[in-house]
Order: C-alpha cells, then sequence, then structure tokens
C-alpha cells in the first residue's frame, strides 16, 4: 500500500465524522483532497508535528497555538515562496474541525456550502479565496479522481461509532 493511500485511509474517518456531526455539510471527497494536497499526503513533517493539515494561516484572530513555516503563494500570477505562520492543533480532529467551521460559518464560502456536487464545492472553496494557487481546484478535482475518493460522498459509507467498535 502506498503512503498517498496510508495517509489517506488516516484521514478519511476523521473527515467523515465530523462532516457527519454537522451535517453533512461538505463534500468529504474534497476535504481529504484538500488535507492530501496541503500536506503532500501526510509528508509534510512540520504541517504534520503540527496537526495543521489545512494550512490555515494564523491571521490576528486566532488565539490558539500556531507555527511558522515557509509556503508558496502565487501573488500576479507569479509563484513566490514566503514564511508565514499557521495555525497547530493538538490532533487531527481539532484540525478536521476548524476547517469546517472556516468554511462553513464564512459567507465567501458559502457556495461550496451549498454545493450539489464536489465540483461545485471546490470551485466555492477556491472563488472564496481559500488559496493563491488558480490551479488550485483543479488539482483537488485530480486528487479526488486519481483514488476515487467520491466513494466518501456517500452518507451509507460511514461507520457509526457504536457499532464500529472492536471490544
Amino acid at each position: 500500500m502506498s503512503s498517498q493511500t496510508n495517509f489517506i485511509e488516516k484521514i478519511a474517518p476523521i473527515v467523515q465524522n465530523v462532516n457527519k456531526s454537522r451535517g453533512y455539510s461538505l463534500f468529504t471527497s474534497v476535504v481529504i483532497a484538500q488535507a492530501c494536497l496541503e500536506t503532500g499526503y501526510g509528508a509534510s513533517q512540520l504541517m504534520m508535528k503540527a496537526n495543521a493539515i489545512f494550512g490555515i494561516k494564523a491571521g490576528i484572530t486566532w488565539r490558539g497555538k500556531v507555527y511558522s513555516a515557509k509556503t508558496k503563494e502565487v501573488y500576479n500570477s507569479k509563484p513566490v515562496t514566503i514564511t508565514d505562520t499557521f495555525r497547530a492543533y493538538n490532533n487531527l480532529n481539532e484540525s478536521v474541525g476548524d476547517f469546517f467551521n472556516l468554511i462553513c460559518n464564512n459567507k465567501r464560502y458559502s457556495n461550496a456550502v451549498h454545493a450539489n456536487n464536489f465540483v461545485e464545492c471546490i470551485h466555492g472553496i477556491a472563488s472564496g479565496g481559500y488559496a493563491t494557487d488558480p490551479s488550485y481546484a483543479n488539482k483537488i478535482i485530480q486528487i479526488i479522481n486519481s483514488f476515487g475518493l467520491t466513494k466518501y460522498d456517500s452518507t451509507e459509507s460511514i461507520k457509526d461509532d457504536a457499532t464500529d467498535k472492536l471490544y
């Protein structure tokens, strides 16, 4: 099994459970693919040590833990590398939950929340200004298609915590 598949299998149940607890407000496939892209399938040790799997910048209103890292951005159609401050978390559940808070509670991402399919969802996130890379949505769509991540969008595929425990 590849390290990419291992990362997907690690993050998918977390995203599924958070999405379920929020009434399936986003397409699970999109959130998983974003975690894959943002961390290089878990290869970004700094992001993984900070449990910051979405690379959300801290900003002046953030009151939680932070970490500083180099990041690639696109400004005026030119790629640049900068150092910025990102939100850090105690665990992956906090990271996924904060991502959902950011997207679902911010009007600029309302098209993502009200999307009818994963393509509309990621375009809603991208057009809301989530990433500076103009190819961001297409990269997410490619990851979803390459790994068949739409299988995680079915609410029936989500395991109920009460029946999924091993005794």
